[in-house]
């Protein structure tokens, strides 16, 4: 009798994570036989997990905050995605290799076209917070074909290295901006924690953005559908989405690197606003 293949997330803190909910739902819907669970790591143990998890004969992981960076030189190989962006949030166990991947920005694109048709090619776009999130997103929208990006954080040396790696790499004018020129881009990606119990403010207000602009807010607000910073932007005529759907990609994605099938994202979808709905 084979075992069925085994994934989890880990995280630290990891509880409130929607991912075995999500995947359970997908594997469910396409008659998938195997098993996703969440597990508490600390930073100082991910190396020691790594090498437990494969010996239990897990088949992949999902990592999230504070593993992403951590984990890239644990890897024996990284995909073009993960070299890109520096960090890792899914691994394979393969033929006793570890290969690292990233979904986090292919799955931001994915969702923004899927709730709210953008395309970046050619587009002008700002990023809110420039942390692991916001750069990930930064830099998958500076390789997917952007004109600008403006980048904004509280942070100005965070601010400063990206914009020295996006324009080294990229190619493409980046510049460090504040709330006021908000409105000069396409698409806003709100990547800070605002909105979050830590941060429950928003992260910009009405009277930063214009009518016609769409916002990404890559936050999953708990119990509610609207983010502060959407609830603001939506007085100003905004299209907006939360992060229901950038998890959703990111997973799907992820279960694809493992097995080259495809997840079910409707499933996964209704799985986390049942689990959002419910607190």
């Amino acid at each position: 009798m084979t075992t069925p293949p085994r994934f989890a997330v880990l995280g630290h803190p990891i509880a409130h994570s929607f991912s075995p909910v999500m995947h359970a739902a997908s594997f469910r819907a396409i008659g998938f036989d195997g098993q996703y669970e969440k597990r508490d790591v600390p930073p100082e143990a991910l190396a020691q997990a790594l090498d437990a998890l494969e010996a239990e004969g897990f088949t992949g992981l999902n990592l999230t905050i504070p593993h992403k960076q951590l984990a890239v030189p644990m890897m024996d190989s990284l995909s073009p995605e993960a070299q890109r962006l520096g960090a890792v949030n899914t691994v394979l166990f393969r033929d006793g290799k570890r290969l690292g991947h990233n979904t986090d920005g292919p799955g931001f694109l994915a969702a923004a076209k899927v709730t709210l048709d953008f395309e970046p090619q050619g587009k002008r776009v700002a990023v809110i917070g420039c942390g692991g999130a916001g750069r990930a997103v930064a830099l998958s929208l500076a390789y997917a074909g952007v004109t600008w990006i403006g980048l904004l954080d509280v942070d100005t040396a965070r601010v400063a290295a990206l914009a020295e790696e996006i324009a080294r790499n990229a190619g493409i004018p980046v510049e460090a901006i504040d709330h006021t020129r908000l409105c000069e881009a396409d698409l806003v990606a709100q990547c800070s924690p605002s909105g979050l119990a830590v941060f429950p403010g928003p992260a910009a207000h009405a009277a930063d953005f214009r009518a016609g602009q769409c916002l990404y807010d890559i936050v999953i607000p708990p119990g509610q559908p609207e983010t502060p910073t959407m609830a603001e932007a939506r007085k100003a005529g905004v299209r907006c989405a939360n992060g229901v759907r950038m998890l959703v990609e990111q997973g799907a994605l992820s279960f694809a690197f493992w097995t080259d099938r495809e997840a079910d994202r409707e499933a996964m979808e209704r799985a986390v606003l049942e689990g959002l709905a419910h607190g």
